[in-house]
């Protein structure tokens, strides 16, 4: 069994990554069971209830990050796609990810004098489930020419299943730059790949979750990704699943 020790977590909240200023993120999935026990019975019995998901998360105040948390295209009442890669930012590393809305944001968290001020942020889930997936395209490169990732053989998606993609577009320049995300299948490694999941053409910072549902006997995964318009620069992560 592989261990970690935490020292490169990603959060990524909509088309922002901001684990820079975090230094403690915690990501929660309950059930609310109910009791259901009767006569009879020789052990406590309890029926499944309502799942939730939560997402906690503290570190040092930024200004710039306060500004993000606080607009209303970022953290807001709004559901956002959120991220967490809880190894590394490398292809191949898990990533985990679902839609939360924002519950509570505390800008200043703490005010002792003396120490960094700190603030507290907390997302609630509205009915996505998480989805455990790996990253395909990596952050921290900026991309100015079409490209495929690495096949994964992240194995067939069931008739009760389906494909996820979470895509997060950090950083965009360019005159009228344009990305296309695809995500393709195949039987065999080099076998034709055809597509699966096509997220929305992004022109500018966004994110998008995208899901295919149904029976697919595919094993094995790449994202293809195109790029286009005048010197365009782009810098964004992809990471998909199966549940």
């Amino acid at each position: 069994m592989a261990t970690y020790v935490q020292t490169n977590i990603g959060l990524y909240w909509g088309s922002y990554s901001l684990a820079s200023t975090f230094n403690a993120v915690g990501l929660s999935m309950s059930n609310n069971l109910q009791d259901d026990t009767t006569y009879g019975d020789t052990f406590t019995s309890n029926a499944s209830g309502l799942s939730s998901v939560s997402l906690e998360g503290e570190g040092y105040w930024d200004s710039t990050n306060d500004g993000i948390l606080q607009t209303s295209t970022a953290i807001s009442a709004a559901e956002a796609l959120v991220t967490v890669t809880p190894v590394d930012q490398a292809v191949g590393s898990p990533a985990l990810f679902t839609q939360l809305k924002t519950s509570e944001y505390n800008p200043i968290a703490t005010g002792t004098v003396g120490e960094m001020m700190a603030f507290r942020v907390t997302g609630e889930g509205q009915g996505e489930k998480v989805i455990h997936g790996e990253i395909m395209v990596a952050p921290g490169t900026t991309r100015t020419s079409s490209g495929t990732s690495a096949v994964n053989n992240l194995g067939a998606v069931s008739a009760t299943q389906a494909i996820y993609s979470a895509l997060h577009v950090l950083t965009v320049a360019g005159s009228s730059p344009t990305l296309d995300v695809v995500v393709k299948s195949a039987s065999s490694s080099g076998g034709t790949y055809n597509a699966e999941v096509t997220h929305t053409q992004a022109t500018a910072i966004t994110s998008e979750l995208k899901s295919t549902a149904g029976a697919n006997t595919d094993a094995y995964w790449r994202v293809d990704f195109t790029i286009g318009g005048g010197s365009p620069q782009f810098d964004f992560i992809c990471s998909i699943g199966i549940i």
